[in-house]
């Protein structure tokens, strides 16, 4: 867990004196100490609690923050049963190394806190090893027969007998966070069981039992927005993230599974150049050729713009012609010859002889419909397979 969500459990009663900007830190374990200068026994990721046993001058301070601060301690919590009021240079050593501060309240004992940090770490322990699991069964989703998608279902706690929709997310901008965790918290429901795998930046959730796709938009917008109610966000504060996700239709049968994460995949991909701090897309969404080519494997997509354009840009490679680049005004220019010359600041007749060699090469016709789309999407798969590369 994390050092906010400690402080945020009304049953703690702590209190932040520095460190505001830590409290992203995550709490490993909680370790009691009065040592004077306890590193040798400190772990990265502890939180220390004292009572300041160790305290009798100012410059006590300094050394035993000193050694938090070297061993990477997440945060310190202060009892003031011992020590009366806090010591102002134990803030100032505090402040100087950005190490979280917390107060205790003075009838809250240390193990109420070491409590909910086990407790929080166990279940966190529990949730990682659940995603190995579920990444497990992400892995091969789609090359497995369904009876084994059952079976995998089963152990991750979830039911094979229910729909199940797929999702991909994708971090676009702002502070780090894990994304899986933060999904995983954000949409537990009632109702329903999430599988969640995939890595920090980018996590692939299957939901299975009640849900839509249009609900799950819905929640996804709520949780970037900080209305989620998640235990990692306090409501209407914001993780400050932005995402890109694609969303499947629920399917009623495991043996759809493949394909609902698939198309989820490829929504994601299409959210991508999607405006908002939430971008998301999915089949139901496409009403554009940009999106439909979007939703193609990139393989598909070069295929196809291969097997109409390598002749012409083979051609254009031997002989530093420009026909590609022709082919692209013209059909840009809705046929129009005129424009088109213009544009290449060529003769109508030197156009013709252009689009008469493209016509060659290509084994389409100008004067058909049909053949000048084919050869408008060879075009635009061949942009969005490079600008897919890219990324």
């Amino acid at each position: 867990m994390r050092l906010a969500d400690l402080l945020a459990r009304d049953d703690l009663r702590l209190t932040l004196v520095a460190g505001e900007e830590a409290l992203d830190r995550e709490i490993r374990r909680a370790y009691p100490t009065d040592l004077p200068d306890p590193r040798r026994y400190l772990q990265s990721g502890d939180l220390v609690l004292t009572s300041g046993v160790w305290y009798s001058e100012p410059s006590d301070c300094e050394r035993f923050a000193e050694a938090l601060w070297a061993s990477d301690a997440a945060g310190l919590v202060v009892g003031l049963i011992v020590l009366g009021e806090l010591p102002r240079e134990l803030v100032k050593a505090c402040e100087l190394r950005r190490l979280p501060l917390l107060l205790a309240a003075p009838d809250q004992s240390f193990g109420a806190v070491t409590e909910v940090v086990t407790v929080e770490g166990f279940a966190a322990e529990q949730r990682r090893a659940e995603r190995v699991r579920a990444q497990t069964l992400l892995d091969v989703l789609g090359q497995i027969p369904p009876g084994e998608v059952s079976a995998h279902l089963r152990l991750l706690g979830a039911d094979p007998g229910l729909p199940t929709a797929a999702m991909v997310v994708t971090r676009t901008g702002g502070p780090e966070h894990d994304l899986p965790e933060l999904l995983h918290e954000g949409l537990a429901r009632r109702g329903r069981h999430l599988i969640v795998g995939g890595t920090p930046r980018e996590a692939i959730v299957l939901v299975n039992g009640r849900a839509s796709r249009r609900s799950l938009a819905d929640e996804l917008r709520d949780l970037v927005a900080g209305r989620g109610g998640g235990p990692r966000m306090s409501p209407g504060t914001s993780p400050g993230i932005s995402i890109a996700a694609g969303i499947s239709e629920m399917v009623p049968s495991v043996s759809r599974l493949g394909e609902a994460l698939e198309t989820a995949r490829r929504g994601m991909e299409s959210a991508r150049s999607g405006p908002g701090p939430v971008s998301i897309m999915s089949v139901a969404d496409i009403d554009s050729f940009e999106l439909l080519l979007a939703s193609l494997p990139v393989g598909v997509r070069r295929s196809f713009r291969d097997r109409l354009l390598a002749p012409v840009e083979d051609y254009d490679a031997r002989h530093g012609s420009e026909l590609l680049r022709t082919l692209d005004l013209f059909l840009e220019t809705c046929g129009s010859w005129q424009r088109t010359a213009d544009e290449l600041y060529v003769h109508v007749n030197t156009l013709r002889y252009r689009m008469q060699r493209i016509e060659e090469l290509t084994g389409r016709r100008m004067s058909s419909m049909r053949d000048r789309t084919d050869l408008y999407l060879a075009l635009r798969s061949g942009q969005r397979a490079r600008d897919d590369g890219a990324s």
